[in-house]
């Protein structure tokens, strides 16, 4: 099993490290970093940088993601307006205005994944629009998306030569929640690619139980979903480890969601408040924990947190591997016993 922590190319994460061996030092007891892409690489910005991301430091790549497209892969352009307020935007953002736009986008992002030296590939299943995240109240059932994405996904792929490993994450939101073991398995089934696999986000599966209080919870209620899914779970390939327990903000949202904002920018500034509410990444450390890890017995295991600067991500980072020790253990020392026994 490799162990990474999520990190991105933008500036805000960068700038915290002064040199490349600065870096290294860092990453010491980690096999290397899963990198989400977010700034191009000849922005101006980066020369500026004192450190960037190299391929050697690099086991996994996030694919973007856009919490709505659907409309754009369908060519439902009444839609389209009706979220983004005219094509332009949609331009913006997407790079054009038909689905083979978001062919382009991601065939980039596997030519970029091939660049870095990748093992994996990360792609989120998930559509909802930005008043659904608020509300709940979605236009497009699990199964549509599911579709939709396996079609987008197997013309992405289908030049590929199966040397990248495609993981398909779970959120909350229409799509691949890992609540519903027909559903997963639906996907697994549509994607033609060989080399799938799944990567379950723990953080994300707890935002789908909004009666969850505490890590005990969750990690209870993880374990059913284990459980329930029987031998998909070996489809499991990667683990992002992480929690927000912040169910009671998601109810109160869909009690008195927020009047949108009258432009599509001012939407999004809202949708994304919101979601950094909801989805807090924080560390994953109740008891139990390491039984969960040494249960799925992943190939790839992301410490995956949102933190404000370097000393609190080293907190966190210290937080979640004190909660896996004695069972995972830094690289050059890391052991996984042969045990299961949680449920």
């Amino acid at each position: 099993m490799k162990v990474t922590f999520n990190i991105s190319n933008c500036s805000d994460d960068l700038d915290r490290f002064t040199s490349k061996a600065d870096f290294e030092a860092y990453l010491r007891g980690f096999d290397g970093v899963e990198l989400m892409y977010v700034e191009p690489e000849d922005s101006d910005a980066v020369s500026a940088y004192s450190f960037v991301i190299e391929p050697e430091h690099v086991v996994g790549f996030h694919m973007r993601y856009f919490p709505s497209w659907i409309d754009l892969w369908r060519g439902n352009e009444g839609a389209l307006i009706q979220e983004f307020d005219h094509l332009k935007n949609v331009e913006r953002l997407f790079g054009g205005c038909d689905h083979d736009a978001l062919i382009r986008i991601f065939r980039e992002d596997l030519i970029r994944a091939h660049r870095y030296g990748a093992e994996y590939v990360v792609f989120h299943v998930s559509q909802a629009s930005i008043e659904e995240t608020f509300t709940w109240r979605y236009r497009h059932t699990d199964e549509e998306v599911i579709d939709a994405s396996s079609e987008l996904l197997n013309k992405v792929f289908e030049d590929q030569d199966g040397s990248l490993m495609l993981l398909l994450e779970n959120l909350w939101q229409p799509g691949l929640t890992f609540t519903s073991p027909e559903s997963t398995r639906r996907l697994l089934e549509k994607v033609n690619y060989p080399n799938t696999g799944l990567m379950l986000d723990t953080g994300h599966l707890m935002h789908t139980d909004t009666s969850l209080a505490t890590e005990e919870e969750a990690l209870h209620y993880i374990c059913r979903r284990l459980d329930e899914h029987g031998d998909l779970t070996k489809k499991i390939r990667g683990v992002h480890l992480h929690q927000s327990l912040t169910g009671a903000h998601s109810e109160a949202a869909m009690a008195d969601p927020p009047v949108m904002a009258p432009t599509f920018d001012g939407r999004m500034s809202q949708m994304y408040t919101h979601a950094f509410k909801v989805d807090r990444h924080e560390p994953f450390t109740c008891p139990g924990v390491d039984l969960l890890i040494e249960r799925i017995n992943p190939e790839y295991l992301t410490f995956e947190f949102i933190t404000s600067d370097r000393k609190q991500h080293v907190r966190y980072l210290k937080m979640q591997w004190d909660a896996l020790a004695p069972r995972i253990l830094p690289s050059g020392v890391r052991t996984l016993r042969g045990s299961s026994e949680i449920g």
